[in-house]
């Protein structure tokens, strides 16, 4: 009895044909950015992992280490680009950080990431909110057993009192220590009414997060030269002692 072909409907192959599209653009996009930070060397040493790795795998007539094995590479492969993405891109803006105008072509949710970044580079460990739900909160920092949460009015004019009430009612809600906000211009004066009173509420401006940002990569560039320094001394004795010998 000769076996029907299945029929393939229209549906299937507009899905087939969506996600090979969805596949080649997000490469292509994966791809530009490797180009555009500079990682093609990471990219060639992290693929032959990828591959070598299953590559054994799929060599040792075993389905199920095949899987598992291409399971793990796959999300190590992941979070390995996300890390270095992440970590690579704001050594790139950071080189941007003191010019104040960059930060002005910066659209709302850009600034929220730059000034989680400045903050992490200031020793915190800076949680983006996913944006809803989340009572007005853009950044929640950690540091030190100390809880802060921001929020960030990346506005060409002071922020209004009604927002800056709002974020002090978001600090039971969070269980925060501190309170911050990012106002690019700075807050009215019946804002600064407002939070004259609460030494739990910090304000910050856009010269501020400058001043962080620089402060946090010149304290980056003592260090390294206190390491190189101290790098170049232990060879320069090292040297001297084989010279007595």
């Amino acid at each position: 009895m000769a076996r029907q072909k299945t029929a393939v409907s229209v549906r299937d192959i507009i899905i087939f044909i969506t996600t090979v599209i969805a596949i080649i653009t997000a490469i292509f996009k994966f791809l530009a950015e490797v180009n555009r930070l500079g990682l093609w060397k990471e990219f060639f040493i992290a693929t032959a992992v990828l591959a070598g790795s299953n590559y054994i795998a799929y060599n040792l007539d075993n389905g199920d280490i095949f899987l598992i094995t291409l399971l793990v590479t796959f999300i190590a492969y992941c979070i390995f680009w996300s890390y270095k993405f992440s970590y690579k891109s704001t050594r790139l803006n950071a080189s941007l950080w003191k010019e104040r105008q960059w930060w002005w072509t910066l659209d709302g949710w850009q600034f929220e990431q730059e000034v989680a970044n400045v903050f992490r580079m200031n020793g915190y460990n800076a949680k983006v909110t996913k944006g809803s739900g989340d009572g007005g909160v853009d950044i929640i920092l950690r540091k030190d057993g100390r809880t802060s949460i921001v929020q960030c009015k990346h506005y060409q004019s002071p922020v209004p009192p009604e927002p800056i009430r709002a974020l002090w009612g978001c600090k039971d809600d969070f269980n925060a220590d501190e309170v911050i906000l990012v106002a690019s211009s700075g807050i009215t004066d019946m804002g600064a009414r407002f939070v004259q009173n609460k030494p739990n509420f910090k304000v910050l401006n856009l010269d501020d997060i400058i001043i962080m940002g620089n402060n946090a990569q010149q304290r980056e560039l003592n260090l390294l030269d206190q390491q190189s320094f101290s790098t170049q001394n232990n060879q320069q004795v090292k040297t001297g002692r084989k010279l007595d010998i």
